[in-house]
């Protein structure tokens, strides 16, 4: 355990998981299943049906089910295992605690090696995993396929150390590795291949011919082109042979490579694969690598080049194709320029003129040759598409800051885009530079360094130059001017050794249109996380004009915006850029940003208003339409509640917004359009905070009956988080802001106060206060013919009647308010009065009409997604069950509490987890 710190787990043979301090899961039950699945799926994350299909292979389970498996792995990981979130559950594993991934890492840095070196790490990596039997008792069509999975993973690892040792010269250990192997694995190709290659020097022709003939025999002819080359090659020479000696002018002009390559050794893997297979099979190609400014293509397109480059005899050319123009970069370069001197180069000389004519002299002259091209900082398909090999077995790898969308139209390509670094690559980068004794108290350090850096590649290098050599403290001053927006980049820039963040976006950004650096800075200004299309479109009203559209496109051409789940996605560094230009005069004027800001903020608010009139029916806010905002159409509660569970942390953003620019208009008005949904999810501390400043922001611009309703929705949010005392002070505040409205208003204001401030009395335990507040608001409620009003002070009185064990009472008014709410859409106040007639038949020792109601009521509540009163609910039905005996039901019943807990955070979800526990 030592060596693996607090966790160690295998999949690779039988599955286990020892954890520091004795637990240990292991076996093939659900729990073991669940774990090997996590940690072997991509990202170690899987879907709620992935794990129905795995771990329970021959049945129908339900999610409650899944949700107590993933729980009990939290239990023994309660750090590292994720609640499941949006269907998804995940585990966070440290690199060295898993078999899987030291092998896999051990694979990647091989790739990265040469020689007697790879030789070395691969054997490192096969000691992990020697006889690829992974996942050992674990059963069902799932584990199945990803069994075959691995094994394909751990053959390829095979296959690659036995290139190694042939290119290493082991020629003892290669021959009593490959006896070995093909006695395990007679019919594969690739074998046989590497068994031929190992005795080349030690059998004659004959006996060689003899193996070959014997194999075909068993299995027939052999399809693998490497395999049928090889055995030509040995009936031609009967020994290694080396590249074969080159007539013509052999270019290597592939630079030397300054920066190491750290979290892309998978994207390496299967770039090298790709072209070496189409290599081996007599066929050329194209790699175009895409991404924003100083995402790392370059560097990964010339660790890509270094690695095959020695499959390609004929030489290696390469071009800065300076495809963004501006500063010191130059024009981009003139393909027809490049065409001379990569002709030139490969000592061709040619009499054919114009772009055209010496596009196809360079095409005739690489149908006969293999040569790998590298193209860095391509501008777009116009720039490259001239100096692209023809028939033959040439490589291409193609680097742009554009998507290059339109190349897949006139070639066979593989298209990637570069991502972000994941943290633990990103974290590595830094580590490195800092001294081994000094990580442990530097690690939060460099945590906040990683996500201020954004996980951008070059932003990284440039910290990791910048702490090499700093204390501690010096690496905390670090840490504080990245965290000031108008500091970051000027952190981010190192002139001496030609690092820059903004020297990168400034190449990008000044080749865009006008409009669309216009809209950029728009962007920037939105809060974030993400900002919606429509919203996008709003912009345009105050923006430069054009077409709004049409820039959109050009910024996600330009890889400075990303589409995520319906949402356009600025990465910090670039919001930060475009909000801080260097140059004041390149930012947006104050006027201009003002204007955007209100349009922002004003798109928010309508829409919120809109999910609100949905959600809440019987409440109207004085916002009022504007011009100008487009406002979604929702057909449902569902649709409202999607839209804000999407649009939540942009609103929330969008308040804190408002409040930094003092705009007192959304400072209240969009916490009180998002409190009924934010009350929905349990998100009562959230409400509460913005609602504390909305009381003072309606202060200025409410009327007495609009300041009464923030002050009640503030109590409520207060209430729900178990205050008693705080809320009744804003409740009085509420019943004298309603007696000030006056009027019809005012009257409707007063009986809502009141019947909000008996909730509370009655918490206190002050019942004949609340009675009296309670009676008063069902009168006034009826007086202005508020039927849900009313419904609900009934359900009140109910409620006390209940508290006096008038039972008989309780449930005449709770009948009369079931009757009302029955004449009107308000489905909630319906499922709240069930809930309270629940309890008065378990008082009443009815259990079977209990259950009854409180089925009812959670069926509503699962429809209105009110997960807090639909877990409390169940956990009440659930105990209801249990004095029946029926543990089933109730396992059920708390299997769904858990979910619905898991889902606002987990507050609770514990003693849920030891009652299952207990049940099971």
């Amino acid at each position: 355990m030592s060596e693996r710190g607090e966790v160690d787990g295998r999949v690779l043979g039988p599955v286990s998981l020892v954890v520091a301090g004795g637990s240990r899961v292991s076996g093939t039950g659900k729990v073991a299943a669940l774990f090997a699945l996590l940690a072997t799926s991509d990202g170690c994350r899987a879907t709620v049906g992935d794990i129905k299909h795995f771990v329970w292979p021959e049945e129908s389970v339900s999610d409650n089910r899944v949700s107590w498996c993933v729980g009990a792995l939290r239990k023994e990981l309660p750090e590292r295992v994720d609640r499941i979130r949006s269907g998804v559950c995940a585990i966070d594993l440290p690199r060295g605690s898993l078999d899987y991934f030291r092998f896999g890492d051990a694979v990647r840095q091989a790739a990265l090696q040469r020689g007697r070196e790879r030789f070395q790490k691969l054997n490192v990596a096969m000691d992990e995993w020697p006889h690829g039997e992974a996942l050992q008792g674990l059963t069902g069509a799932g584990f199945d396929v990803r069994r075959a999975e691995l094994w394909a993973e751990w053959r390829k690892a095979v296959l690659l150390r036995l290139e190694a040792a042939y290119s290493a010269e082991e020629e003892e250990w290669l021959i009593k590795e490959t006896g070995e192997l093909s006695r395990r694995l007679p019919r594969d190709q690739q074998i046989l291949r590497f068994l031929l290659l190992a005795r080349a020097s030690t059998l004659s022709a004959r006996a060689r011919t003899d193996i070959v003939k014997e194999w075909r025999q068993k299995f027939g002819q052999p399809s693998d082109p490497l395999l049928i080359e090889t055995i030509g090659r040995l009936r031609r020479t009967g020994r290694r042979t080396g590249s074969r000696p080159s007539a013509h002018l052999v270019p290597r002009q592939l630079p030397p490579i300054d920066r190491g390559l750290i979290g892309r050794e998978d994207q390496l893997a299967e770039f090298s694969r790709i072209v070496l297979r189409q290599h081996a099979n007599g066929r050329g190609t194209l790699i175009a690598l895409t991404g924003m400014p100083g995402v790392g293509k370059s560097t990964l397109a010339r660790h890509l080049a270094q690695l095959v480059e020695h499959r390609f005899p004929d030489g290696v050319l390469c071009a800065d194709m300076r495809g963004v123009a501006g500063g010191a970069t130059g024009a981009p370069a003139d393909p027809e320029q490049l065409l001379d001197r990569f002709l030139a180069d490969l000592g061709v000389r040619t009499k054919a003129s114009g772009l055209e004519g010496k596009s196809a002299a360079l095409r005739s002259v690489l149908a006969t040759r293999s040569v790998l091209m590298v193209l860095d900082d391509v501008a777009d398909m116009d720039q490259v598409l001239p100096l692209l090999p023809g028939a033959g077995t040439c490589a291409v790898i193609v680097t742009s800051r554009g998507s290059l969308s339109d190349l897949r139209a006139r070639k066979e390509v593989c298209m990637r885009r570069i991502d972000l670094l994941e943290s633990r690559a990103a974290t590595e980068i830094l580590n490195d530079k800092i001294a081994s004794a000094d990580r442990p108290r530097t690690a939060g350090l460099v945590a906040e360094l990683v996500e201020l850096c954004g996980r951008l590649p070059l932003a990284l290098v440039v910290i990791a130059k910048r702490i090499e050599g700093r204390p501690p403290d010096g690496i905390r001053a670090l840490v504080a001017q990245l965290g000031e927006d108008r500091r970051k980049l000027d952190a981010l820039h190192l002139s001496t050794h030609d690092l820059s963040v903004r020297l990168a976006l400034d190449c990008s950004v000044r080749a865009l249109s006008p409009e669309a650096r216009c809209l950029l800075w728009q962007l920037a200004i939105h809060p974030g996380p993400g900002i919606s299309w429509s919203a996008t479109m709003d912009l345009g009203r105050v923006g430069a004009g054009g077409d709004v559209d049409r820039a959109v496109e050009e910024l996600m051409e330009a890889n400075l915006v990303q589409l995520v789940f319906e949402r356009y996605v600025l990465h910090d560094l670039v919001r930060v850029y475009a909000r801080h230009p260097a140059d004041s005069k390149d930012g947006p004027g104050q006027m201009l940003e003002d204007a955007t800001v209100r349009q922002l903020l004003e798109h928010q608010l309508q829409n919120v208003r809109a999910c609100d009139r949905v959600i809440d029916r019987h409440r109207e806010l004085p916002i009022g339409d504007a011009e100008g905002v487009t406002v979604i159409d929702l057909r449902g509660e569902e649709e409202a509640m999607a839209y804000l569970d999407a649009e939540y942390e942009a609103a929330m953003r969008g308040i804190e917004l408002a409040q930094r620019k003092n705009l007192t208009r959304y400072i209240w008005l969009l916490p009180m359009a998002l409190v009924t949904y934010q009350w929905r999810r349990n998100r009562h501390a959230a409400a509460e905070r913005v609602l504390e400043d909305a009381v003072d922001a309606a202060q200025k611009a409410g009327s007495p009956g609009d300041r009464a309703m923030v002050h009640r929705m503030l109590a409520g949010s207060q209430m729900r988080r178990g205050a008693v005392d705080v809320p009744v002070r804003h409740l009085q505040q509420a019943v004298c802001l309603s007696e000030q409205e006056g009027g019809e208003a005012g009257g409707l204001s007063l009986a809502r106060s009141l019947h909000m401030r008996a909730i509370v009395l009655r918490r206190q335990g002050d019942l004949a206060a609340a009675e009296g507040d309670y009676r008063r608001a069902r009168d006034m409620f009826r007086v202005l013919r508020d039927d849900v009003g009313e419904a609900a002070a009934l359900n009140g009185l109910g409620t006390l009647h209940h508290d006096h064990r008038r039972y008989d009472d309780a449930l005449r008014e709770c009948a009369e308010a079931l009757r009302i709410f029955g004449t009107t859409a308000d489905v909630n106040g319906k499922a709240n009065v069930l809930v309270t007639l629940g309890k008065i038949h378990l008082s009443r020792s009815e259990r079977d009409e209990a259950l009854a109601v409180y089925r009812s009521a959670i069926s509503i509540y699962r429809e209105l997604g009110y997960w807090p009163n639909e877990a409390s609910t169940l956990r009440c039905y659930a105990d209801v069950l249990l004095t029946l005996g029926d543990s089933r039901g109730a396992v059920k019943a708390l299997e769904r509490a858990a979910v619905l807990l898991e889902m606002m955070g987990g507050e609770g979800l514990r003693d849920v987890i030891d009652l299952l526990g207990n049940l099971r």
